[in-house]
């Protein structure tokens, strides 16, 4: 009886959603795992950057009368703005995304350094950490993959963000490409033995040595290409900035998606995720009905390691009345065993598990923009969960909102 009045209640509020299809952007605090409010802090920041560009729209130059003049205008502010800006601020939520598995394991963050992208150097910007004591191979693996690991949560955030939009700001071009294709760029593109995939791939082989499981280099690689290249917001990005932005000079372009029916639209999309068990191979499915927007996915484990699987669902933009939103998310696994250490106690896990979490939005002034606050509560067991930490636990986390709307 009591689940009956639930799905009522949820069916009730997805029903009298109301059509606003602007996304809510949030300024987040959690007091014990950063991996996942980095990111959506950061989008944020893209957020105000792209206000305030698209405020001073760079119009035609008086001293060019000609498309190509304007063009090579806009070719330098992308050059000298966007992309420093996103390489300096996506490196260093990358190599973020190392320390915290390193805090999360009880080790430490000792130096960042920061090398500026090619044409200016050819240095790779790297982390120094500092090892506990009491340290797992996978927890080695979970700090190999962290890098990685927070810039994908990063796309997740933008990707929604763009999708339930329906618009994908020039802006967010770069952001949106060197952090959605951080793993399966880095992993066919880069063959360095210090670099991230290799010491990865290296690590899990050694852990299962004696099981006489092996990744292969090439396999990896075909994944990566497989995801490269089945990603459609990787060409919505290269369209956004390259044509739309730099020789046509609109600030954003239409995101296509394949209808389904009148209401209803779908995109879907594949990566895959590197785990302290082996990468997952994700199928993910995204759905848009007036102003919300679904996901539903699933992934599994390569045929040549320990089996794993994971079910996904995420609804976004719920509104039952004008000033309030939720955002609904869950995920259950299936995992093979993982072992970490949590405050020098080895943890065993080997068991079906799931995250629940829920997300608040609550508008207090409205006027030509829109200030609210943001709250986050869930429950996740022992297991990996991309951007959450592997201990079991509440989530708690809190903030502001904005959305700021330009009357251009």
């Amino acid at each position: 009886m009591k689940i009956n009045i639930l799905i009522s209640i949820i069916i009730f509020l997805i029903i009298k959603s109301i059509i606003n299809a602007q996304p809510k952007h949030n300024i987040i605090y959690e007091n014990k795992f950063h991996q996942n409010i980095l990111p959506e802090n950061l989008n944020t920041a893209f957020y105000f950057f792209d206000y305030i560009d698209s405020l001073s729209i760079h119009k035609a130059n008086p001293v060019f009368q000609n498309n190509f003049g304007n063009s090579i205008i806009r070719l330098g502010k992308i050059f000298l703005t966007n992309y420093l800006i996103t390489d300096y601020m996506l490196t260093m939520n990358h190599e973020f995304g190392h320390g915290y598995r390193m805090i999360e394991a009880g080790g430490e963050i000792k130096k960042i350094v920061y090398n500026w992208p090619p044409p200016f150097s050819n240095d790779f910007s790297y982390i120094t950490l500092d090892r506990p004591a009491n340290f797992t191979k996978q927890q080695e693996l979970m700090i190999n993959l962290g890098g990685s690991e927070i810039n994908l949560v990063f796309s997740d955030v933008m990707r929604k963000n763009i999708l339930l939009q329906g618009r994908f700001n020039y802006s967010y071009s770069f952001a949106y490409l060197y952090s959605s294709n951080d793993m399966p760029g880095y992993t066919a593109f880069v063959r360095r033995s210090a670099g991230d995939p290799e010491r990865y791939r290296q690590n899990l082989n050694e852990f299962y040595y004696s099981n006489g499981k092996f990744l292969t280099r090439d396999k990896i690689k075909n994944y990566s290409f497989l995801a490269l290249f089945t990603d459609p917001m990787n060409f919505y990005a290269l369209k956004s900035i390259f044509y739309d932005y730099l020789i046509k000079g609109k600030h954003n372009s239409k995101v296509e998606m394949l209808n389904l029916s009148n209401r209803l639209k779908y995109l879907p999309r594949f990566r895959f995720e590197y785990t302290p068990y082996g990468p997952e191979l994700v199928y993910q499915n995204y759905f848009k009905f007036g102003s919300k927007l679904a996901q539903l996915s699933f992934s599994h484990s390569d045929s040549k390691l320990p089996d794993s699987w994971r079910a996904t669902a995420n609804i976004w933009n719920v509104k039952p009345i004008n000033k309030l939103s939720f955002n609904f998310s869950g995920q259950i696994w299936q995992q093979p065993e993982i072992e970490f250490y949590h405050d020098d106690e080895l943890i065993n896990v080997d068991e079906l598990g799931g995250k629940l979490l829920a997300t608040v939005n609550y508008d207090i002034i409205k006027n030509k923009h829109i200030y609210g606050i943001a709250f986050q509560i869930g429950y996740k067991s022992s297991g990996f969960s991309i951007g959450e930490q592997l201990y079991k636990g509440m989530i708690i986390r809190g903030g502001v909102s904005f959305q700021l709307n330009n009357d251009k």
